[in-house]
């Protein structure tokens, strides 16, 4: 199948089948869904660690992270480098408004000083009680 083919079946242009391709842009889980459908493979083939974590519920575990710190957003925000704002966002996942990968690296920088795995999705209470273990 030919990047335009591909692209005509799920909505986008050749040239964001290419980006995607060369990798300039990160696949996230919406994407994925369309390009698995359309190329019958697993979604989870075209996700990396960054976009795993990008799925919906990112707000949640932001959120969660947030709170083994006990702090505000804006106090968040000062603690890992980004404004109350943008910690608000998306933890509200607002407009699906992924945060960048850097963004994801610091988040993720954060949880092991608490001893957790960014990527958990049980919740808030969950993360602290596997703090509090290790």
């Amino acid at each position: 199948m030919t990047p335009e083919q591909l692209g005509s079946r799920i909505g986008l242009s050749r040239w964001g089948i290419l980006n995607y391709e060369k990798g300039f842009n990160p696949i996230y889980y919406e994407t994925a869904i369309l390009l698995s459908d359309a190329l019958r493979i697993n979604p989870s083939d075209l996700l990396d660690d960054y976009t795993r974590f990008c799925m919906p519920g990112y707000g949640k575990r932001i959120k969660a992270l947030r709170s083994l710190y006990g702090v505000s957003q804006a106090k968040f925000g000062e603690i890992a480098g980004f404004t109350r704002y943008s910690i608000g966002m998306w933890e509200a996942e607002v407009y699906n408004h992924h945060p960048r990968r850097q963004v994801y690296l610091r988040f993720r920088e954060l949880a092991e000083v608490k001893g957790v795995d960014i990527h958990d999705t049980r919740g808030t209470a969950d993360l602290a009680d596997s703090a509090a273990v290790e």
